[in-house]
C-alpha cells in the first residue's frame, strides 16, 4: 500500500513544480508579489489607415446575421440644451459609413447621439416580424472625453434588442 501511494505523491509534486515553473515564467522580472494587474493602455492615440484620431461606427443586423447595409442613422451633437442634427447617412455594404463620422478638426470632445432607424430598416428588408416592430428609433448616446483617442462604436441590433460598446 505504501508503494502505491508513493508514485501518486511523486506525480503531484512533479505537477506542482511544473505549475510553479510555468507561473514564474509568466511573471515578468520587474513584477512584485503585491502588484495589481493594470489594464493595457496604448501610449498614444491609435493610428489606423493614416487617420487618427477619429470616430467610426459599424452596425450588424443580428436578426439576419449580416452587416446592416442600408441602415439610416441620424448623427447629433449636444448643444447644451438639445441634440442638434449634424448629418444623416446610410451604412454601406460592410455596415459602416464611407468616411469617419468625426475626424480632424471636426472631432471634438462633447456629447453625441446616433439615432438608428431600426423600424424602417426591417420594413425595407421585408423581415417576417410577428405583428408590429418592438424597436422603432433607437437612440445611442455617448460622450467623447478625449479627442486625442480613436473611438469605434460597434453596434449589434435586431427587431427586439440592441447593444453597443466603445471600441478603439
Amino acid at each position: 500500500m505504501h508503494s502505491q501511494a508513493f508514485p501518486s505523491l511523486a506525480r503531484r509534486r512533479f505537477a506542482m513544480s511544473g505549475l510553479a515553473i510555468g507561473a514564474g515564467a509568466l511573471v515578468g522580472k520587474g513584477a512584485q508579489a503585491g502588484d495589481a494587474a493594470a489594464p493595457a493602455r496604448a501610449s498614444g492615440p491609435i493610428v489606423l489607415h493614416g487617420q487618427s484620431p477619429r470616430l467610426t461606427v459599424h452596425a450588424l443586423n443580428t436578426f439576419h446575421g449580416e452587416a446592416a447595409t442600408g441602415l439610416r442613422i441620424d448623427f447629433h451633437s449636444f448643444d447644451g440644451e438639445d441634440y442638434a442634427l449634424l448629418g444623416s447617412f446610410t451604412l454601406n455594404a460592410n455596415g459602416r459609413t464611407d468616411e469617419p463620422l468625426l475626424v480632424g478638426d471636426s472631432y471634438r470632445t462633447g456629447r453625441y447621439q446616433l439615432l438608428l432607424h431600426v423600424d424602417d430598416y426591417f420594413a425595407q428588408k421585408k423581415a417576417p416580424l410577428p405583428g408590429w416592430p418592438f424597436l422603432t428609433k433607437v437612440p445611442i448616446r455617448f460622450q467623447v472625453a478625449n479627442a486625442q483617442e480613436r473611438i469605434h462604436l460597434p453596434i449589434q441590433f435586431g427587431p427586439w434588442s440592441y447593444t453597443y460598446s466603445r471600441g478603439s
